[in-house]
């Protein structure tokens, strides 16, 4: 009973950081995110542990696992409110909820301006790489953020299985390169693609050379396109690429990754989070948007998709 009087000790800040270690299931990328040191973050973890008298989380080696998705939930939706309430207080007063998209999507919508045009009627759009969208919404700056996870991260209500495909350009990935490593540019460690293309290739034992490490997918296509180097890309942007993509012959043919929608359940509710998550769902999987049947994924085949 005593532990539970003392919950009333609790701060806001405490809280927040137990959110971050839950969702990252990290105490260091909790830190990054935060702005302060690992030894702080786990400070924070313990006093909430001491004071709530309620185990948050068990750890395996490098591993955490979260004990209740209960608590997590409950705790996620303590943050949520706090940043509702900050909105008030700054006197925020927005006409549209606030959406935040991935890079790679919105370089999708570059192709179907309409159909980006009619999501700004409905959302203030916001535009970003992954992490940057994961921190924004903790913050409370954004009310919904679509982007692929991190293989870390628990999934939302609202995701799906994506594929992610290794594609270079003609001549080059139809070219006999023999036992030589396959020079291969992968996005930062900020990026949730590089977990699941470094493991595929190392599963795979694909002998490969890491030339660079590029987080702007345009200057990534630009390599790709002098056909010298190969990438992984979510398949949805094949024809994005500024050259005549070819998956790359002798590379695993795909690897799956999840893209959810992160909602505030104060500002849209889980109907409206459903209605633009199939928007967004249909735009991903559009069937002409150069989706590729297995056949073509195991031949490597040279997919002329620029439209």
């Amino acid at each position: 009973m005593s532990k539970f009087l003392d919950s009333h000790r609790l701060s806001l800040g405490t809280i927040r950081c137990v959110q971050e270690v839950l969702t990252h299931r990290s105490v260091s990328i909790a830190a990054e995110h935060l702005g302060i040191s690992q030894p702080a973050v786990s400070q924070q973890i313990a006093r909430f542990e001491k004071l709530s008298g309620i185990s948050v989380a068990s750890r395996n080696g490098n591993t955490l696992t979260v004990r209740s998705d209960a608590v997590a939930s409950l705790i996620a939706t303590i943050v949520e409110a706090e940043n509702t309430l900050r909105g008030i207080a700054r006197g925020e007063k927005r006409s549209k909820p606030r959406l935040g998209i991935s890079d790679g999507l919105a370089a999708h919508y570059c192709r179907t301006p309409d159909g980006y045009l009619e999501l700004g009627r409905e959302f203030e759009i916001h535009i970003g790489r992954p992490a940057a969208l994961a921190e924004m919404f903790t913050r409370g700056e954004l009310d919904a953020a679509a982007r692929p996870l991190f293989h870390y991260e628990s999934a939302p209500d609202l995701v799906i299985d994506l594929p992610l495909v290794f594609v270079g350009c003609a001549p080059w990935s139809n070219a006999s390169r023999g036992d030589e490593p396959i020079p291969v540019i992968l996005e930062t460690s900020q990026s949730p693609y590089t977990y699941y293309a470094k493991r595929l290739l190392d599963e795979a034992g694909i002998a490969h050379n890491i030339v660079a490490r590029v987080d702007d997918y345009l200057v990534r296509s630009h390599f790709v396109a002098k056909g010298e180097v190969c990438t992984p890309i979510p398949q949805y942007l094949l024809r994005s690429l500024p050259c005549k993509a070819a998956l790359v012959p002798s590379l695993p043919s795909t690897a799956l990754f999840r893209f959810g929608l992160f909602h505030n359940r104060e500002a849209l509710s889980f109907k409206a989070a459903s209605v633009l998550f199939d928007k967004l769902n249909a735009i991903v999987n559009r069937e002409d948007d150069g989706r590729v049947d297995a056949t073509a994924l195991r031949a490597g085949k040279s997919l002329n998709l620029v439209a």
